[in-house]
């Protein structure tokens, strides 16, 4: 919801779901068209591109890194986050990071959705690392984790509904969206390894 924007409007029937979810409805006909963060890209699914979006720390705005332009992990150490819960890519994906770079947390609460970890920061509850493309509620900020990799969004659709006008339609709505609200990253994290086509290591 974030990445669709002005997309949304009454006549669009949303589907919310994860990203197994999502590629099962777009397999299946019951979404004309899906979104998702991609690690592997399917190989029976047409996936294009989107935006790829830095990973940033959502705190408070008097919080003391939010006197930082940027971060790196090394500045969480120790830090209490409100993270989703642990079968979660984004959860997976943020412990594994922090292990191999040896930067020790503590939880602060589980919260399922991005709504929610931000409902918890701004409770003060403890800090969340979210994607660029969410937007903080009036009271807090964001600042990019230069070390983490950035978040590749995939439009995607069955191959053989590539010409289909509302399939189209729909991409060129969300690129229209996304060229209002650019969200770019500093390196490295605008450089993540491309996603494997699936069956490949």
């Amino acid at each position: 919801l974030y990445l669709l924007g002005d997309v949304v409007h009454p006549g669009i029937r949303l589907i919310n779901g994860d990203r197994a979810r999502t590629l099962a409805a777009v397999r299946t006909g019951r979404a004309d068209l899906g979104v998702a963060v991609l690690d592997v890209l399917p190989s029976d699914v047409e996936a294009v591109l989107l935006a790829s979006y830095p990973q940033v720390l959502v705190m408070p705005e008097d919080h003391p890194l939010a006197d930082e332009p940027d971060l790196t992990l090394a500045d969480i150490a120790d830090t209490a986050l409100v993270v989703p819960p642990p079968a979660g890519p984004h959860r997976i994906t943020l412990e594994r990071a922090l292990r191999a770079a040896g930067v020790p947390w503590s939880l602060a609460v589980e919260a399922e959705g991005w709504p929610l970890l931000l409902h918890f920061v701004a409770l003060r509850i403890g800090l969340a690392v979210v994607n660029g493309c969410v937007v903080p509620p009036s009271g807090l900020v964001t600042r990019e984790i230069i070390d983490l990799p950035a978040v590749p969004y995939y439009a995607l659709h069955l191959p053989a509904r590539a010409d289909d006008p509302l399939v189209t339609g729909l991409l060129s709505a969300i690129r229209a969206a996304l060229r209002k609200k650019p969200c770019t990253s500093t390196p490295p994290s605008t450089s993540p390894p491309p996603p494997r086509p699936s069956g490949t290591s």
